[in-house]
């Protein structure tokens, strides 16, 4: 169950992710920090759910996964 919930959360950030990267190129700068506020949230859950969260920092630095 642990394993799904990081899932679902990792999915989820990197919608987040793809969203603010939208508003920010359509100059909608409250939108995005708003959005990049729901990402960071998303991010800590998945942290809070992976038993290596090590790891886990290491791939959201990277641009891998984005919807």
């Amino acid at each position: 169950m642990m394993d799904e919930r990081r899932d679902v959360a990792l999915a989820i950030k990197s919608c987040l992710d793809s969203l603010m990267s939208d508003a920010t190129r359509c100059d909608l700068d409250d939108l995005a920090r708003f959005i990049s506020l729901a990402a960071l949230a998303a991010e800590e859950a998945a942290v809070a759910h992976d038993p290596k969260s090590v790891r886990l920092k290491a791939l959201m630095a990277t641009g891998a996964g984005h919807c």
